[in-house]
């Protein structure tokens, strides 16, 4: 009987050690899977990071290219009047030309 009571804390000092060495191996796993998570984390931050940076440039130029498109308009709006106005200078830089012609001979 005392050969069995010496044995067995033996093996609870070795099943403790068991336990803690299997959970010491749980918690570094977890430990390299927290890491690995960070650094993906990380990773995935710096792309959406970039991505915004580039998500504003374009922003910036479709903001440029609403304004130039703006200007065109009233380029365009200024153009018509004014072309219907250089016609007429030609009209009537035609009409005083055929006049001076009709009137020289």
């Amino acid at each position: 009987m005392e050969e069995l009571i010496d044995e067995l804390p033996v093996q609870e000092h070795g099943q403790i050690k068991e336990r803690l060495d299997k959970g010491s191996e749980r918690m570094a796993t977890i430990e390299r899977d927290l890491k690995a998570l960070a650094q993906e984390l990380q990773q995935e931050r710096q792309e959406l990071q970039e991505l915004k940076q580039q998500l504003t440039e374009m922003l910036e130029f479709f903001t440029a290219m609403k304004g130039a498109f703006k200007v065109l308009n009233w380029v365009a709006a200024i153009a018509k009047p004014l072309a219907a106005i250089v016609m007429l200078g030609g009209a009537c830089v035609g009409f005083w030309t055929a006049m001076k012609g009709v009137t020289s001979r």
